[in-house]
């Protein structure tokens, strides 16, 4: 069972699921509930966010959004670079390394399909390193699903909202191995 492998009793699962439930509930209530003491809950909490099964994250949440998402899937000779250029792109949600045919599969998100199209074609099509690309857009997700976007990142940097400025990004920078200046 997961809960063996994550070493968890009744009472952490408990703890897990009535802050999935309600991420404001205090730890009072967990300790009504669970009837045990708030010193008792908060040490529980304390422990789980340690061990990175109980964590709180703030973003948008896509279904409420009204923006774009587009899942990329391909196939890259060094992935853990790819992730890490795309990382300082404002409009990166979040990328993993597969198993299977393609390697790589990234998140973009923007108000406007071309943006993404953009980004795609700038930092992703023109890298010799990637291939088989594969592009799909996200119309509905079953749970909530948090963008976790840097908007300062955006609105700080003028060139970030023109459609076409991904030739001249100098935040997610070209492929050292291009030779390409920023």
């Amino acid at each position: 069972m997961i809960n063996e492998k994550l070493n968890l009793d009744e009472k952490d699962v408990t703890v897990v699921s009535l802050f999935m439930q309600n991420p404001h509930i205090s730890q009072a209530e967990i300790a009504s509930k669970l009837n045990i003491s708030q010193p008792s809950v908060n040490f529980r909490v304390q422990r789980l966010k340690k061990k990175g099964i109980l964590t709180f994250n703030v973003g948008t949440d896509f279904n409420r959004s009204n923006l774009f998402l587009a899942r990329v899937d391909f196939t890259a000779s060094d992935a853990n670079e790819i992730l890490d250029r795309l990382n300082a792109c404002s409009f990166f949600v979040n990328g993993f390394i597969m198993s299977g045919k393609h390697n790589v599969s990234v998140f973009f998100v923007h108000e406007n399909l071309r943006k993404i199209e953009t980004i795609i074609n700038d930092h992703l099509r023109s890298d010799p390193s990637i291939s088989d690309i594969n592009v799909n857009i996200v119309v509905s997700s079953q749970k909530d699903f948090l963008l976790q976007m840097d908007l300062g990142k955006e609105s700080s940097q003028e060139k970030c909202r023109n459609l076409s400025s991904c030739k001249i990004c100098e935040e997610v920078g070209r492929h050292p191995r291009l030779n390409i200046k920023r």
